[in-house]
């Protein structure tokens, strides 16, 4: 007689797999810790625990392969997670120069007590890095463009030198920050200013195309000084780089269509912003009708974000004078500095064209931080 001998279980009767990949990766929100995969989800099927589960996911970018691994010895639990936990390294030249979108793939693999329980490979577009979805859910990642350490900006300082010395009579002067009163900071940015209108005679362009009705190219500064050409938001973005590089605490106001650029004139009119000391009594409160209509949370998740609730907030401080506004796009027209202020300020007359304000120092220091783009450009 022939004793039988105990079978294992199929491999799918351990484990299911739910996995959703989005169809398109941008470099900008990995730099910021979202999530390659939107679910990754292992439930299991088996009456016991199940061992030695093994995960394995590959972006495919060019010849390389970005790999994540990981193991659980063993599942007891009904379900497990792993979306949130897939972190892949972003060190690849191609990605960070990535110029044009790319069909690549996102390979998935799950084996459970030395069997596969499952296997899938997703196509996937890789968006060029300068590519930002441009959207109020995706906006808070937006200071990842400001490029303080582009070469261009270095160029533009050094070129803006001589007019800080001419502005403020001192062969000795320079760009030393908040070193200076708030009269002394407002003439550093008017040195820059002056530069970029006199030197560099900047013109105004559409953007590059996206093929995306929600993103937008975006330029760094080394691209608006080759070409001599942005849009309004290339053109607040390159002014908020410079800004950063001399020390000085730049923001970026999104309207309905429209971006421009302000600075904070002092260190103290920042850190009481930061610490709200004090709130104007017109800000929306919790349920009012302003703060239905808005549709927002009262309280943003994102500390640098401003949204439409706190358009009154912003405007005390623009009034008080510790908020400066700047319209990027005078440099296109060679306005003064003083007529783009005047503007700047304008732009913040309807409080329903207002999308938000994003603190570039806050974004910063934030946890985890929102920090500058590596890109890389072909030489």
């Amino acid at each position: 007689m022939i004793r039988s001998r105990a079978m294992s279980p199929p491999s799918s009767d351990l484990i299911h797999v739910a996995l959703e990949v989005e169809s398109e990766i941008n470099y900008s929100l990995l730099h910021n810790n979202r999530q390659l995969l939107n679910k990754l989800t292992l439930t299991r099927l088996a009456n016991q625990p199940v061992k030695n589960i093994a995960v394995q996911v590959d972006l495919c970018v060019g010849v390389e392969s970005h790999p994540y691994r990981y193991t659980h010895l063993v599942l007891e639990e009904v379900q497990l997670a792993l979306a949130t936990q897939v972190t892949i390294p972003l060190t690849a030249n191609l990605q960070r120069s990535l110029r044009e979108r790319v069909q690549s793939t996102v390979y998935v693999k799950v084996t459970c007590e030395d069997q596969t329980v499952f296997e899938d490979t997703k196509r996937v577009t890789l968006i060029p890095v300068d590519e930002w979805l441009d959207d109020t859910v995706n906006n808070p990642w937006l200071p990842s463009f400001v490029l303080p350490r582009d070469p261009a900006v270095l160029e533009i300082i050094r070129s803006s030198r001589r007019y800080l010395v001419g502005i403020n009579d001192d062969p000795a002067a320079g760009f030393d920050g908040y070193q200076e009163n708030a009269s002394g900071v407002d003439k550093q940015i008017q040195a820059i200013w002056t530069a970029l209108v006199n030197e560099y005679r900047i013109q105004y362009i559409n953007p590059p195309p996206a093929y995306s009705s929600q993103t937008q190219r975006l330029r760094t500064p080394s691209d608006i000084l080759a070409s001599n050409s942005g849009t309004c938001i290339d053109l607040a973005l390159l002014l908020a780089s410079c800004l950063e590089y001399i020390g000085v605490y730049p923001v970026l106001v999104l309207l309905a269509g429209h971006a421009f650029v302000g600075y904070w004139r002092s260190e103290a009119a920042h850190d009481n912003f930061v610490v709200v000391n004090s709130i104007p009594r017109t800000v929306p409160s919790v349920g009012s009708r302003a703060a239905r209509q808005a549709a927002l949370p009262y309280v943003d998740q994102y500390g640098w974000r401003l949204t439409k609730l706190n358009h009154a907030e912003i405007m005390t401080y623009v009034t008080a004078g510790h908020l400066v506004m700047i319209e990027a796009t005078y440099l296109t027209a060679a306005k003064s500095f003083k007529d783009a202020v005047q503007e700047g300020r304008a732009n913040l007359r309807s409080r329903d064209e207002f999308d938000s304000l994003l603190d570039i120092q806050v974004a910063r220091t934030a946890s985890p931080q929102v920090t500058p783009l590596p890109i890389v450009r072909e030489q």
